[in-house]
């Protein structure tokens, strides 16, 4: 049974899918750098990515929907702290897209607000995970 390094609530859960999923939409990238660009450092960084990807998936569901309460991390501490982290960056990027685009469509804002939670999740569990390294 794999060690258990966060434990995220429903909330922060719903986030940190959007994010995943949103990235996991790029998987095509993956395929573009092996086949077209014969970008094998790139394609191994993407590799590694949607590696930790399918990991979060693992331990928070794959369904858009999940009823338990709270949700165990099991990534080791660094690789979780650099998913968190590259997850934390793409959403401040999308969220901080321009006025116009972001306006176009109420969807975009209930898309936003779940980003805006993928993004507080991310920092929320990083800063607990700081802690955890922090001498008593």
């Amino acid at each position: 049974m794999p060690n258990i390094t966060a434990t995220i609530d429903r909330h922060q859960r719903d986030g940190l899918y959007e994010l995943v999923r949103n990235h996991l939409g790029s998987v095509g990238d993956l395929w573009n750098a092996l086949e077209d660009e014969k970008d094998f450092a790139k394609a191994e960084q993407l590799g590694i990515e949607f590696g930790e990807d399918f990991r979060l998936l693992a331990d928070i569901g794959w369904q858009p929907r999940e009823d338990r309460g709270s949700f165990e991390l099991t990534l080791p501490t660094h690789d979780l702290m650099e998913a968190l982290k590259r997850l934390h960056t793409e959403a401040a990027t999308v969220l901080s897209g321009s006025g116009t685009e972001r306006e176009s469509q109420e969807a975009d804002a209930e898309t936003d607000a779940r980003f805006q939670l993928g993004l507080d999740a991310c920092e929320e569990v990083l800063v607990g995970l700081g802690r955890e390294g922090e001498p008593a």
